[in-house]
């Protein structure tokens, strides 16, 4: 846990590729194992908020977050009896019926007379950045692990279902969008799957999902995907235009496009073609496109359920960094929008100088855009040109949309 703690907050390398370089290094860490240290350190990083103002002790944090998430192991009993804590509690936050009243109990047995609340499990420099309100289900939610969420292409979702359902695998429907698939329990084999081998289904998380279906793309458009990074959205598109019509798909690192185009020819799509892009030249010719999207580069803070130590990474100075490319992004994007097109600008970030303040930025250096209505892709409630997508609305990650249109 100690290297964990140093390699995450001191060299700011993803707690999940320092778990993989460990991992490979000493094959003697079984697959239960494995599971176990992945949890643990995982929940330190959910839990460091409230846990760290009191000591920074990797003992001591990993045994009060071990309470908080009820992982009750002989590993942790090590912890828990090494920092000295009242046995008489220990029962107590372990039993306790919620996670933060079983913080609590682990605090009050470490003799720190302290209620933390769930606000104290996120940075509190946010809470001022944010268009929503913090209530206790967001922050409840922040507090847990995105699940997986499937994207069915290629066939009607039933056969893809009933594919999955004969492979060993629970698959619920719970969202608006017919393609989206939950598949509750976690970590999934997806190699081994005849669904995946098929080219029938991609990994997409519901709150990506709707990205795609806000762009609302139709079958022999034009459509650039500016920040395509390694296709995702791009490969949404392809299934929504029912592979006719073209894509365009821009990043500028070369090793995602690569694999951009390993999972377009995996899909069968083979209208998309792969572009270079440094932010600025934009790789098609202005007033060309249908549409343009860009998911641009974000402080992936909506994220944080799923990269937990992301959270205590973010500062506001790279936020503002951010912002500021985003807005340069936008700009030369918007380039490529025919006469009344359209452009959709995505982030998956919860801070408002990622999302509302630029889309007020553009529009007012670019009078030839407008906001247009669109339904929720969750709710089909109709939207004024952008909405926050949050954790609580589907059981997702957040993301932010804005959809414009250029006038004729």
């Amino acid at each position: 846990l100690e290297g964990a703690l140093h390699a995450v907050l001191e060299d700011h390398q993803p707690a999940d590729q320092f778990l993989q370089r460990i991992f490979r290094q000493d094959h003697r860490i079984g697959g239960r194992d494995r599971r176990l240290y992945s949890n643990l350190i995982f929940a330190v990083f959910r839990w460091y908020g409230p846990l760290h103002r009191y000591s920074s002790d990797p003992g001591f944090l990993l045994a009060g977050a071990a309470a908080a998430e009820k992982i009750k192991v002989p590993e942790v009993a090590f912890f828990i009896e090494k920092a000295g804590l009242d046995q008489s509690h220990q029962e107590e936050f372990f039993t306790s019926e919620s996670p933060l009243e079983r913080l609590n109990a682990f605090l009050r047995a470490a003799g720190i007379q302290a209620e933390p609340t769930l606000r104290d499990t996120l940075p509190q420099w946010i809470f001022p950045h944010l268009d929503f309100p913090a209530d206790e289900e967001f922050c409840a939610l922040e507090q847990t692990r995105s699940p997986l969420w499937l994207r069915a292409q290629n066939r009607e979702v039933g056969e893809i279902i009933e594919s999955l359902r004969r492979d060993g695998l629970q698959v619920e429907t719970p969202a608006r969008i017919k393609n989206a698939l939950l598949i509750p329990g976690g970590k999934v084999n997806l190699t081994e799957l005849e669904a995946y081998k098929r080219g029938w289904i991609e990994v997409q998380d519901l709150s990506s999902q709707c990205i795609g279906q806000i762009c609302a793309p139709r079958p022999g458009q034009h459509w650039w995907d500016a920040c395509a990074g390694g296709g995702g959205k791009s490969l949404q598109l392809a299934a929504l235009m029912h592979g006719k019509g073209s894509i365009t798909a821009s990043d500028i690192r070369n090793s995602k496009l690569e694999e951009l185009i390993r999972r377009a020819r995996h899909g069968g799509f083979s209208n998309i073609r792969t572009r270079g892009w440094d932010g600025v030249q934009i790789p098609v010719k202005e007033n060309s496109c249908d549409g343009v999207l860009i998911d641009a580069p974000c402080s992936s803070s909506g994220r944080w359920r799923r990269n937990p130590e992301s959270r205590w990474l973010l500062t506001e100075e790279r936020v503002a960094k951010l912002a500021a490319i985003q807005k340069k992004l936008l700009d030369a994007a918007s380039k490529a929008v025919k006469p009344g097109g359209v452009l959709v600008f995505a982030t998956c970030s919860l801070l408002c100088s990622e999302n509302r303040l630029n889309v007020e930025s553009f529009l007012a250096a670019h009078p030839e855009f407008t906001l247009e209505e669109f339904p929720h892709p969750l709710t089909g409630e109709t939207l004024p040109g952008y909405v926050q997508i949050l954790p609580q609305d589907g059981d997702c990650d957040a993301s932010f949309i804005a959809r414009f249109r250029k006038r004729e």
